[in-house]
């Protein structure tokens, strides 16, 4: 399920089987690493859309979280929020190894995608999505 009102709308009723919120999370700014930032959003937003087509109606992808500078202190309220809504799960999905209690970090292979032909994408963010989708079988039997 994606964050959308046609989603959304049947959420409520389905979250004992859609048990899991996924959060991408990724920094960005126009610092010196601008063209770092925006090649991770790019590549977290297309494994999201793979992931979600690949397990649909067992998890909803949120919108993504931004932080500047690294800062993960938002994760903890949004945590709150989505196990406070029905949530058994919280995954967030980054390239960085966050810890936060009660969120299930799934760190992402940073991969420089925007030089590469679209054949080459689409084989390199197939591998990143059945990566993660391992990972969060994972969390799913623990």
């Amino acid at each position: 399920m994606l964050y959308n009102n046609r989603d959304l709308r049947m959420l409520k009723d389905e979250i004992e089987f859609v048990d899991t919120a996924i959060v991408p999370f990724v920094n960005i700014g126009f610092d010196g690493n601008l063209l770092h930032h925006a090649n991770n959003l790019e590549l977290i937003q297309l494994v999201t859309i793979q992931l979600e087509k690949q397990l649909k109606g067992r998890l909803m992808i949120t919108p993504s979280l931004t932080s500047v500078g690294g800062d993960s202190s938002s994760l903890a309220a949004y945590r709150d929020q989505l196990t406070e809504y029905g949530f058994k799960n919280v995954v967030s999905l980054s390239f960085d190894a966050l810890e936060t209690d009660g969120v299930h970090n799934i760190k992402m292979n940073s991969i420089p995608i925007s030089d590469m032909d679209n054949e080459m994408k689409i084989s390199i963010i197939n591998d990143e999505v059945k990566s993660v989708i391992k990972q969060i079988i994972g969390v799913w039997n623990q």
